[in-house]
């Protein structure tokens, strides 16, 4: 069987203090968590690429490129813009929907080119 443990010859007390103190000033840890949980689905990560590439579009529009239900598009959207991701504004009786930000737009852009 193989000892797994861990083994080292020193600490680096100041390291890991520092380290441990830098956690425990990140209080918005749980909301960046449920924001990669949102963009960790192929469906709504889909949506906020196809959002990040055309500005601005309808639950239709969406339904059209993902060749999906209105109603799943529309469940998906819900979770986007009560995570933050996405804002949306009403014409009429059609309501268009769009990045929360130009930031969001520059990070899906960024994560592409670094991960494909």
């Amino acid at each position: 069987m193989i000892d797994r443990s861990c083994v080292r010859s020193k600490v680096n007390y100041p390291v890991l203090e520092s380290a441990q103190h830098h956690l425990e000033s990140l209080k918005d840890t749980p909301v960046l968590a449920h924001s990669f949980g949102l963009l960790g689905d192929p469906t709504r990560l889909k949506i906020l690429l196809s959002l990040a590439h055309a500005k601005e579009l309808c639950v239709c529009d969406m339904a059209d490129i993902l060749e999906m239900e209105t109603s799943a598009i529309s469940h998906q959207l819900r979770k986007l813009r009560d995570g933050g991701l996405v804002t949306n504004q009403r014409e009429g009786s059609t309501i268009y929907y769009q990045l929360a930000s130009d930031a969001l737009r520059e990070h899906l852009a960024t994560a592409r080119s670094l991960l494909l």
